[in-house]
C-alpha cells in the first residue's frame, strides 16, 4: 500500500466509500452498512457492494495509512452549537468514513488555545468561522491537517459559500421586482457579512442600484428590531440582513411600531439558513448558505489531507448559494 523510507513517503490514491457507492449505484449509507454491518440490507445488494469494494481495492481508513505515529480515528470539530445543520452533516460524513467526531464548542478568546492543545489528540481539525485567524495561522504547524469553514484564512483549505455568485442571484431577483435601493445590515466581525458586502458593493455599482450598508447588526431578534431606526433614514425599498433572526426581528418591529407590512411597504431578504425562514408565518425570502454541503465538503478535504500528507496548501472551495423565494419580497 505504501513504502516508507528515510526521504519520502509514496502513497497511491485512496479509494473512498463514496467511490464504492457510486460504482455500485447505491447510497453511501447503504455501502457503509454493507461493508460494516452485514445482514442489515438486502443480501443481493450487500454482495454487490462487497464485490465492487474488492474490485476497486477499497480498504477501511484504519488500514490505509502507515505513519510513524498511530492515527486516533478522531477528528476535532471547533464550531458554535447553533450551527447544528452543518455540525450534523460533518458528523454524518465522519461516521460514514469510520471516524469519531470530537466536538469543541467555540468559546470567545479561547479558540487558539483549544486548537493548539487538541492537535495532540486528533488526526485533524475542522474549524468553523474562527474569530482569531491570525493567531490560528501562527500556532498550527503547516504539516497538520486543517480545514476552515465559513471564513478565508492564509495557509489553510477553506470551504465557504460562494458569495459573489449568491449576490448575483439576489440582485437579479430584486431587480426583476424593480427594486433600485437596498439597505444591507451585517456584523462587521463576521467573514460572511463582510464578503457579502464586498459582492453587493460591486454588483450594485454595475447594476445601478443604491446601497446603504449598516454594520454592527448581530443576528438576533433584538438587533433586528433596533435596525428599524436605521432603515428609516433612507426607507429603501429592500432590506437585506446577513442573518435570519435579525431579519425576523426587523419584520416584527416594523409592524409593531410603524404598522408597516412586508412585502407591501418593504421587501426583506435574509442571508443564512432557509430552514429558519420556513418557520416564519410568511416564509422569509432567503439567500441560503449551504451549511450541510459545506460540512460534507470540509470532511472530504480534511480526510484527503490525512491520507495524503504533503503539507497544507491554501485552497478556497466555494459552494453554490441558492435563493429560496418566500413571501417577504414583492414588487417595489
Amino acid at each position: 500500500m505504501c513504502e516508507v523510507s528515510d526521504s519520502a513517503v509514496l502513497v497511491k490514491k485512496r479509494v473512498t466509500l463514496d467511490d464504492v457507492a457510486k460504482v455500485a449505484h447505491v447510497a453511501t449509507s447503504t455501502a457503509s452498512r454493507a461493508l460494516n454491518r452485514p445482514g442489515r440490507i438486502n443480501a443481493e445488494t450487500e454482495a454487490l457492494v462487497r464485490q465492487v469494494a474488492i474490485e476497486l481495492g477499497y480498504e477501511r481508513p484504519e488500514n490505509f495509512w502507515l505513519r510513524t505515529h498511530v492515527l486516533t480515528q478522531k477528528v476535532g470539530v471547533v464550531i458554535a452549537l447553533e450551527q447544528y445543520r452543518m455540525l450534523a452533516a460533518i458528523q454524518d460524513k465522519l461516521i460514514l468514513e469510520h471516524y469519531l467526531p470530537v466536538l469543541y464548542p467555540t468559546v470567545p478568546n479561547q479558540s487558539a488555545r483549544i486548537i493548539k492543545r487538541e492537535f495532540n489528540n486528533v488526526d485533524g481539525l475542522i474549524i468553523d468561522n474562527p474569530q482569531t485567524p491570525g493567531r490560528i495561522h501562527l500556532e498550527i504547524p503547516n504539516t497538520e491537517p486543517l480545514v476552515v469553514t465559513n471564513c478565508v484564512i492564509d495557509e489553510a483549505t477553506c470551504v465557504v459559500p460562494d458569495t459573489e455568485q449568491g449576490v448575483a442571484v439576489l440582485l437579479t431577483h430584486l431587480k426583476s421586482l424593480r427594486h433600485r435601493s437596498i439597505t444591507y445590515f451585517y456584523a462587521k466581525d463576521c467573514w460572511l457579512g463582510e464578503s457579502i458586502l464586498q459582492a453587493l458593493q460591486s454588483g450594485c455599482e454595475q447594476a445601478g442600484v443604491i446601497l446603504h450598508p449598516v454594520g454592527n447588526v448581530g443576528n438576533n431578534l433584538e438587533a433586528g428590531a433596533r435596525a428599524v431606526a436605521a432603515w428609516c433614514r433612507h426607507k429603501d425599498s429592500a432590506a437585506v440582513f446577513c442573518g435570519d433572526y435579525s431579519a425576523l426581528g426587523f419584520m416584527q418591529e416594523l409592524n409593531r411600531s410603524l404598522k408597516m407590512l412586508v412585502p407591501d411597504d418593504v421587501s426583506v431578504v435574509a442571508i443564512g439558513d432557509a430552514f429558519i425562514g420556513r418557520l416564519c408565518p410568511s416564509v422569509t425570502t432567503t439567500l441560503e448558505v449551504p451549511y450541510r454541503r459545506i460540512g460534507t465538503e470540509a470532511v472530504r478535504q480534511l480526510l484527503s489531507q490525512i491520507y495524503h500528507p504533503s503539507g497544507r496548501e491554501r485552497r478556497v472551495k466555494p459552494m453554490k448559494m441558492s435563493l429560496v423565494n418566500g413571501g417577504t419580497t414583492g414588487i417595489s
